[in-house]
């Protein structure tokens, strides 16, 4: 495989966006339960993290919760394998990548010397913003292992556990094989599942064809599935029988859809008129897995008309009434069987039929029953059933009826003077917008902020908050087409800001504790103070960010363990109180404390051994409370103070059996504990005869 690739993608279902706030890299796992398996699959979030996870590999660790609906204890911990998965060599890929894109894809972020992408692709633009190589491979190595779960095993992303058991609890961490030198922090990935959550895959819904001249557009919701299915494929037969795929790679989602504006894909596919087609999909799952086909959409394509109507003309000679024009080429009327008229509250409809069986020759119509509002259009029907219809016309009988007063008026003001006004929306149809009034004064004249027609139902305005009145009142008129305005809304009283910060705590005293680091403060002394926010921040010689600990909802004297501090190093504190309104105080001096982990007390460490000189060993044992160990250090003497290192063993054990040992002898034992922050307790001893 060549170490340069020029890599194409004609089309990707994904797009990583950066990341918006600065956090903690971390392993995110997903799993698909089968009938006698589960498989897993994972990624962890940044570019940097990434890379040194592929370095260093990845552990799994499966935890059993319960058995048959009963509670295990202790939960039994195994770590699947010893070895950290990582990537395989360059060579076991070759085989893989030559029959698969995405394969290769993943083969050269990994691999390869340089990174080039061309995206030929408008809906994959944000790709072009990310212009570090480091992002570049991270962001198409995952977008490539979504679409290939045999790459994604080949990554050393991805496991399938076959030892499960039915009526078993599982919950499966993933963790990155950090050495105890490395400075970074990944944080672990968690997954619960369990073989008797397997359900069969669904069929996609809510696929639908919109047939035109000489093609056809399918969509489908995609956000209604997309927890299993990561991209489809489509399938067309002439029979309904005999499906064909018609994309080369899978089709999946390109877009955002936070915002919950974006939860279609479509594909359109060219076909000959006045054929008859079926179309269906299925979906395929981040772990290669094809569900079923969805129910099959079917119609034909045909040839549009070619004329289409015109309106060109109105009348309102009474308020229920209407005439309405239109041009037609006459030589379209042999190709239709004549007119329907149809109305709608907006240019954008729903529109519905309020005329029909209007001849083909006819070219103007009358219409009774006027709304407020009409929005006409003029549609022509033609024989081969393809519809042709003009733009629409606004048609308003004259109205000299005012809106409804607006309801549901309520503010909020920020502490710039910033106010924002909300209402409920009208229900007129031919309603135009909104006219907002304000004073100083219930009782004086009220005058107009908007000197337009205001749109919307929310309005943003700057107030003055440093003059002497305390309160602002609000009231709103609704405004319709024609110009005739509502009675005044409900009055709305709005408080002004409180502008004057609180003052700010003291912190007094701290402490290193056995679960973390103990701080403790003087209150502010202000009366609106509602709470009190803790900051820290590492190495407090840099230029680091602050980060939120804790926010604590009292105002007296207060102690807070910080128990989050995992690296050891500098660290700096600081507080501000907060009040009512959200005011924040000037920050506490900076308190910098040196943290090397947490206490280890005598009483969290229990050593102990037995001597059986019948089968000639020594068994020692230890209990450690409520610490995170990542080794243990046995230490072996024939004198208290001639301890020498003898065995270490991993975080799990609980034990040993000494058998080197000469008989009348006295034999000294030392145990350390190393814990995952690199911090060592003192030596425990206990001294044996044998």
């Amino acid at each position: 495989m060549k170490k340069h690739i020029l890599i194409v993608f004609v089309l990707l279902t994904a797009i990583l966006k950066a990341q918006e706030v600065a956090k903690t890299p971390a392993v995110q796992v997903i799993s698909r339960t089968l009938e006698n398996k589960v498989l897993l699959r994972w990624a962890v979030d940044a570019p940097i993290a990434w890379k040194k996870a592929n370095a260093y590999g990845f552990l799994i660790e499966r935890s059993t919760i319960s058995k048959n609906g009963e509670a295990v204890i202790p939960i039994e911990k195994k770590q699947l394998f010893t070895t950290p998965l990582k990537p395989k060599p360059l060579a076991e890929w070759e085989s893989l990548a030559t029959t698969d894109q995405n394969a290769a894809v993943l083969a050269q972020a990994l691999y390869g010397d340089s990174f080039e992408t061309t995206v030929p692709n408008d809906n994959l633009g944000a790709i072009y913003a990310i212009n570090d190589e480091l992002e570049q491979r991270f962001t198409f190595a995952l977008l490539a292992a979504e679409q290939n779960y045999e790459a994604a095993k080949l990554a050393g992303w991805a496991f399938e556990d076959n030892t499960a058991i039915q009526g078993e609890n599982y919950l499966y961490t993933i963790s990155v094989a950090i050495p105890h030198e490395e400075s970074i922090l990944i944080e672990n990935g968690t997954i619960y599942t369990s073989l008797d959550m397997y359900e069969e895959l669904p069929k996609p819904i809510g696929f639908i064809g919109s047939f035109e001249d000489s093609r056809v557009t399918l969509r489908w919701n995609f956000h209604l599935l997309q927890h299993l299915y990561t991209n489809y494929v489509i399938e067309r037969s002439d029979n309904n029988q005999n499906f064909e795929q018609l994309n080369g790679v899978p089709i999946f989602n390109a877009q955002d859809s936070k915002d919950g504006k974006s939860s279609s894909l479509s594909y359109t596919d060219s076909i000959p008129n006045n054929k008859t087609f079926y179309y269906r999909i299925k979906g395929k799952t981040a772990f290669g897995e094809t569900g079923p086909a969805s129910a099959s959409t079917s119609g034909k394509a045909m040839q549009s008309l070619g004329f289409a109507p015109r309106l060109s003309k109105k009348e309102i000679p009474t308020d229920t009434t209407a005439i309405l024009y239109w041009d037609f080429d006459e030589k379209g009327n042999d190709l239709i069987t004549g007119f329907e008229v149809r109305r709608a509250n907006t240019d954008s409809g729903p529109f519905e039929t309020v005329k029909k069986n209007i001849p083909a020759i006819e070219r103007k119509t009358t219409i009774n029953g006027l709304k407020r509002v009409n929005y006409f259009t003029i549609v022509a029907l033609g024989k081969n059933g393809v519809e042709s219809e003009s733009y629409t016309a606004l048609v308003q009988p004259v109205d000299s009826t005012p809106p409804a007063p607006p309801t549901g008026l309520n503010a909020v003001m920020d502490t710039m003077g910033i106010i924002q006004l909300n209402w409920d929306k009208n229900i007129e149809e031919d309603l135009s917008g909104y006219r907002i009034f304000t004073s100083n004064n219930p009782e004086a004249e009220f005058n107009e902020v908007t000197k337009t027609t205001f749109k919307g139902e929310a309005f943003v305005d700057t107030i003055p908050i440093k003059n002497l009145n305390q309160k602002l009142y609000f009231k709103l008129k609704a405004e319709d087409q024609r110009y005739n305005r509502s009675l005044f809304s409900e009055l709305l009283i709005v408080d002004k800001p409180d502008v004057t910060p609180p003052s700010p705590p003291v912190i007094k005293d701290y402490k290193i504790t056995s679960e973390g680091v103990q701080i403790s403060w003087i209150s502010s002394s202000s009366e609106d103070v509602v709470s009190h926010v803790l900051f820290r921040k590492a190495n407090a010689d840099t230029n680091a960010l602050w980060e939120q600990i804790t926010e604590l909802k009292i105002a007296t004297d207060s102690i807070y363990i910080d128990k989050s501090i995992t690296a050891a190093g500098l660290y700096t504190y600081t507080m501000v109180a907060k009040d009512k309104v959200g005011l924040e105080s000037a920050p506490t001096d900076a308190l910098t404390i040196t943290w090397n982990g947490k206490i280890i007390l005598e009483d969290d460490i229990k050593f102990s051994g037995t001597v059986d000189r019948e089968l000639r060993f020594i068994n020692l044992s230890w209990k450690i409370k409520n610490i995170d160990v990542l080794e243990y250090r046995l230490y072996r003497g024939i004198k208290e103070n001639d301890l020498k290192l003898y065995k270490t063993f991993d975080g799990i054990s609980k034990g040993y059996n000494d058998t080197n040992l000469e008989i009348n002898s006295d034999y000294w034992y030392g145990l350390q504990l190393v814990l995952t922050s690199g911090r060592t307790s003192l030596i425990k001893v206990i001294n044996l005869k044998y």
